[in-house]
């Protein structure tokens, strides 16, 4: 998802992805640009346009899985990484997101 909220579509979602060692085989990656602050450290920099079309691509995507549940990669167990760079559950509570 660009800065200005254009979704550019990577794999197919039949196709494995190279997001979370471990899981790639039965998830979803979706990645934004941006994340690091002008020192390159993780930071929340997403646009307000980012958010939206966040929001609208898990709309859709949640009619597909309807039992999907959503996390950020530094959420699963045993993955040490820093994306997204947010807190996805509580973004999803300030949204009002509803699977």
């Amino acid at each position: 998802i660009t800065k200005d909220g254009v979704v550019y579509p990577g794999r197919p979602e039949s196709e494995v992805g190279a997001h979370a060692r471990h899981y790639n085989a039965h998830s979803i990656g979706i990645c934004y640009e941006g994340g690091l602050d002008k020192n390159g450290k993780p930071a929340d920099t997403r646009t307000p346009a980012q958010n939206q079309a966040l929001y609208s691509l898990l709309e859709s995507l949640c009619l597909s899985y309807p039992d999907a549940e959503i996390l950020g990669n530094r959420d699963l167990p045993n993955v040490h990484k820093d994306c997204p760079s947010f807190d996805v559950k509580r973004w999803l509570k300030l949204v009002d997101f509803h699977i």
